[in-house]
């Protein structure tokens, strides 16, 4: 990331995605691409990211089709993974606002464990912005 930070390239656009992303691209479709994070949350089972190939930074740039693209990536994964439960992010617009590393949209679909009240283990937690002061 730091590398294509210096080349003021985005990480997520498909020229540099295939070069400088680890994971195989697990579906393509006309709008999206469905990935594993290279980088995925701790405490993750699974963290896939579902990327928009064309650079957009806003939620209001997605057409009608685009959406329903990504409503059927999401159902793919969800039988091809048999995903018991899940959680979609989707951070849009000024990462000053959001925190998110990358600006160019994408989604984020995480899956935790089952909780385990023997061990209490913790709650996932993911960014998405900064709390007012």
């Amino acid at each position: 990331m730091e590398e294509l930070t210096k080349m003021d390239a985005c990480l997520f656009c498909p020229k540099y995605l295939k070069p400088y992303h680890d994971n195989q691209i697990e579906k393509t479709g006309k709008y999206w691409v469905i990935t594993k994070n290279d980088y995925p949350y701790d405490g993750t089972v699974h963290h896939y990211l579902i990327i928009y190939k064309k650079h957009i930074e806003h939620i209001k740039d997605v057409s009608r089709a685009g959406f329903s693209e990504l409503a059927d990536h999401l159902k793919w994964l969800s039988k091809k993974d048999k995903l018991p439960a899940g959680g979609l992010a989707i951070r849009f617009g000024d990462s000053d606002y959001t925190g998110a590393s990358v600006a160019h949209l994408h989604a984020q679909l995480l899956v935790g464990d089952k909780v385990n009240s023997k061990n209490k283990n913790k709650v996932l937690n993911f960014p998405i912005g900064y709390k007012k002061i």
